[in-house]
């Protein structure tokens, strides 16, 4: 990809070392009947680049595992890893100095020694919690976990690492935020698709909350917490249906930022 407008690097080809230099994103594709199993030795040249995507369905599942030592350059900074085969990845030995941002949307496993800057993660949990745990051994600021297989308990985990941004993504046994008070640095909170959530009443115990996004979690309950929350700048609701909005109103009208959709 060059400056802001999307270009085609065919890297079967020949392109100019000076070409490769300005590439700074990368997404990574093939034909769905032509699927990579190695990443191309291009993608290693490209000694500036800080992101790259790289999508299951240009990929063969083998792709990752293949990965070694000078196949991804050290400057990359954002690694996003869409899988559409329902595997469990695991990252080979290599190590990328300057990764900041990590996003796997399947199962994944690693050491922290070779992510040593890692900053942000997303990811599923295995079913041990291991790959959690080993993810919160790193200086996290925000973690996002997708499919969430635990109940409350997930907090008491997470709060092994001081989170700024925390994300909760789908899930059916979470049924309040109980607890989430162990985490009072959290200043932006994503729930999303948590069918089971009812109660929200704790929030009132995260002091440094400024941004709150909650979507598709329709049995929600104790809206008014929202009154409480004397540090929100930005609020998200949608598809949250009738929470009692009306009676808020005040409330909502001094948040600085807010978007709310098909919820009342």
């Amino acid at each position: 990809m060059f400056g802001p407008e999307r270009e085609l690097v065919f890297f079967d080809e020949p392109i100019l070392s000076e070409r490769l230099l300005q590439i700074r994103r990368v997404q990574l594709w093939a034909p769905h009947d032509d699927r990579l199993g190695r990443l191309p030795k291009i993608i290693g040249q490209m000694q500036n680049l800080t992101s790259l995507t790289i999508s299951g369905g240009s990929s063969e599942p083998s792709l990752v595992s293949e990965i070694r030592d000078g196949d991804l350059p050290e400057s990359l900074e954002e690694l996003r890893l869409f899988d559409e085969h329902g595997r469990v990845l695991t990252w080979p030995k290599v190590v990328l100095p300057r990764l900041t941002t990590l996003f796997v949307s399947d199962v994944f496993r690693f050491d922290v020694s070779e992510f040593p800057r890692l900053r942000s993660v997303s990811l599923k949990l295995d079913r041990t919690e291991a790959n959690l745990r080993e993810a919160l051994r790193l200086p996290l600021d925000e973690l996002n976990v997708l499919n969430v297989s635990l109940d409350e308990r997930i907090f008491q985990i997470v709060s092994a690492r001081p989170l700024r941004r925390l994300g909760l993504l789908s899930g059916t046994k979470l049924a309040s935020l109980d607890g989430i008070q162990a985490l009072p640095t959290l200043e932006s909170l994503r729930l999303k698709n948590l069918r089971a959530l009812c109660d929200i009443s704790a929030l009132r115990d995260l002091p440094e909350l400024a941004q709150l996004d909650i979507q598709y979690c329709r049995k929600i309950q104790g809206i008014e917490v929202l009154g409480e929350l004397t540090s929100l700048e930005q609020l998200t609701l949608v598809g949250c249906g009738d929470l009692g909005l009306a009676g808020l109103q005040g409330v909502i009208d001094r948040i600085p930022l807010t978007t709310i959709g098909a919820t009342s």
